[in-house]
């Protein structure tokens, strides 16, 4: 192949080129100190330095959400902390003021107190951030709370406004008005107790608050401790508070107990046992039982046993703590000393004791204290001669029952565990509420007296007279209360005690209070309100119409507004803490893509003007060998 000078020419010319092209790119990347100036320098770098510049400006973006967000935090961490500052005052003015030593002039004073509170609060509450109200959703040109001779409405919206902080997380950064002043916190009458009256027909199942009893074991005892009798109740079957009180009766009846029987307690909440004294004992009766519970003086212990011609014998009682004892005592020591056939025993009224003399021949024993400085003998009623018997009176023994479990639980269940020496009263056996109960069987049997009551929720307020005669049952008041026209929802409690009141629109404050002076809102355990704004005008109210009883039973709403608010303000404090944190891990993103992408974009300027330098040389020498090999004539460079 033959090469002409014209290829020789362009090759030369095509290399010093190229030579000058990587010299000049050299010079720009030192120019510019990057590495890629454009897409060509570096495609597949390119791509990555795209995707880092990418990162860093969302980085960025979350960065700026994050400093928007804290800012809300702030303002509402703010907010929240005066609030509560209030409502504990507040909660202090009305514990001062509950104090029955105060006067109504004092109270008027402290309502104003607690109304400028009251303002301050509805104020932070249409608290306002860049123009914007910030309690109100996305409703943010429109106040949060509005005031009303009545209570307070929610004018704002449901909208929750969410700022991206990373990749993968969002952020709730607004709070609404309502959750935090007219959420309910305490539902009204969720710890009411009517005291239902325990009747004969009570259901088992519906004793304490309804729970019931435990049937599975279904057997006590009843024990008597001066007859020595034990009797087994077995309740098997018994659905009834009559079925346990006519078996109890009808037990003991059969197994000879007739100072005692069953009934329900005056009270009408418990299982009474009525008892009375019988003077029986046995040889099992307890000598602190005897003389009606007072005992037996046995600090001497000992009685004389005489003939008078010379024979006396101390009987030594010592020790003996019961009848059986004192007989068994008696008549050990007098065989000892060889007298036989004078006994102790129970009288033939089993009242007593009485000592016969069945020998023959009488012995002519009497019986006396051992000194003037006993008593024994004479406690006893064995003072005398025993001709041929000594009968004492009666020891005047005070009655003694034990009730136990046999291997259940029934007779705690049925508060009737104990040991006792006169009539006894169970424990409350708490029947619960039903929608059947009679309204004249609450307050154990006596009813309550109904009158008319308010019920204010927002803008809107009703008067609901519960003293109705056609109101008869739990279930007519319940129907009535939810026909008032207000948007509640009256129901029994969970505790199944009483009536509760919740407060259907989370927009409106609640309200309830007596409209005619009188207390069945407070008797009815209805009365104040459930949210931290109705808490507030329920105490002003109370205050400025001196009830001392609607003071005391609002300041616990308002330590649990005062609650509610520290939970909201935590919530705040843990969304600030999490932005944080977020923040600070964003930082540390940020630095790492900005060294990533200074790794691919920046050039290594040492090795930059080391290349320069090389390649200067370089290009310096082709265009010296070029001159030597392209040997340009005059006429080349005409033609």
């Amino acid at each position: 192949m033959r090469v002409t000078n014209n290829m020789i020419t362009n090759r030369v010319s095509y290399n010093l080129g190229n030579s000058i092209s990587r010299y000049m790119d050299l010079q720009t990347q030192i120019s510019s100190g990057r590495r890629i100036n454009r897409p060509s320098d570096d495609p597949l770098g390119i791509l990555r330095d795209l995707d880092y510049r990418k990162e860093i400006s969302k980085n960025e973006q979350y960065q700026r959400n994050i400093s928007q967000g804290q800012t809300w935090m702030q303002s509402y961490d703010t907010i929240l902390s005066e609030t509560n500052n209030l409502l504990v005052s507040a909660s202090l003015v009305a514990e001062t003021m509950a104090n029955g030593t105060m006067d109504a002039d004092l109270r008027e004073s402290a309502a104003e107190e607690i109304r400028a509170s009251l303002d301050q609060i509805l104020n932070m509450a249409n608290s306002q951030k860049e123009g914007k109200y910030i309690f109100s959703g996305f409703m943010t040109g429109t106040k949060a709370i509005k005031a009303t001779s009545n209570g307070f409405v929610y004018t704002g919206d449901t909208g929750l406004l969410n700022f991206q902080i990373d990749n993968a997380s969002q952020m709730q950064v607004n709070v609404l008005g309502s959750g935090v002043y007219l959420k309910q916190i305490n539902t009204l009458g969720a710890d009411s107790d009517y005291n239902v009256a325990l009747t004969g027909a009570t259901l088992l199942e519906n004793l304490h608050h309804g729970e019931g009893i435990d049937l599975n074991t279904p057997t006590f005892l009843i024990r008597d401790n001066n007859l020595g009798i034990d009797v087994n109740v077995d309740l098997t079957g018994a659905t009834t508070v009559d079925d346990v009180i006519s078996t109890i009766n009808t037990t003991l009846v059969n197994n000879g107990i007739i100072n005692m029987q069953a009934r329900i307690g005056d009270d009408k909440n418990n299982i009474y046992f009525e008892t009375v004294k019988n003077d029986n004992i046995t040889l099992k009766t307890a000598i602190s039982d005897l003389n009606d519970g007072n005992s037996i003086d046995m600090s001497n212990g000992k009685i004389m046993v005489s003939d008078g011609a010379g024979t006396n014998i101390e009987v030594d009682l010592r020790g003996s703590s019961t009848v059986s004892d004192i007989i068994m005592a008696f008549n050990t020591q007098m065989a000892a000393k060889g007298i036989n056939n004078v006994t102790m025993s129970i009288n033939p009224l089993q009242n007593g004791l009485m000592i016969a003399d069945t020998n023959g021949v009488p012995l002519n024993f009497s019986v006396s204290d051992i000194d003037n400085s006993s008593t024994l003998a004479a406690d006893l009623g064995l003072v005398g001669n025993i001709d041929p018997t000594l009968t004492g009176p009666s020891l005047d023994p005070q009655v003694n029952f034990d009730i136990l479990e046999d291997g259940g639980t029934i007779a705690e269940q049925l508060g009737i565990l104990a040991q006792f020496n006169d009539s006894y009263a169970g424990e409350d056996l708490d029947p619960n509420v039903t929608v059947d109960t009679l309204l004249a069987d609450l307050n154990n049997g006596l009813g309550f007296e109904m009158g008319e009551i308010e019920i204010k929720q927002g803008d809107i307020v009703r008067t609901v007279n519960l003293g109705s005669s056609s109101l008869v049952t739990v279930q007519d008041l319940i129907n009535h209360l939810n026909d008032s026209g207000v948007n509640i929802t009256a129901e029994l409690n969970d505790e199944g005690t009483g009536i509760q009141i919740i407060n259907n629109d989370p927009n409106r404050s609640l309200i309830i209070n007596d409209a005619d002076g009188g207390l069945t809102s407070k008797k009815l355990k209805m009365y104040g309100s459930g949210d931290v704004m109705g808490s507030l005008m329920a105490l002003i109210d109370a205050l400025e119409s001196n009830d001392v009883d609607g003071v005391g039973l609002i300041m616990g709403n308002l330590q649990n507004s005062s609650r509610h608010v520290i939970k909201e303000r935590a919530a705040i404090g843990a969304k600030t803490l999490q932005l944080e944190s977020t923040s600070s891990r964003l930082v540390d993103q940020k630095l790492m893509f900005t060294k990533n992408l200074s790794e691919i974009e920046d050039a290594d300027l040492t090795e930059m003007i080391t290349k320069l330098s090389t390649y200067e040389n370089n290009y310096n020498a082709a265009l010296i060998a070029s001159s030597k090999i392209i040997q340009q004539s005059l006429l080349d460079f005409l033609r």
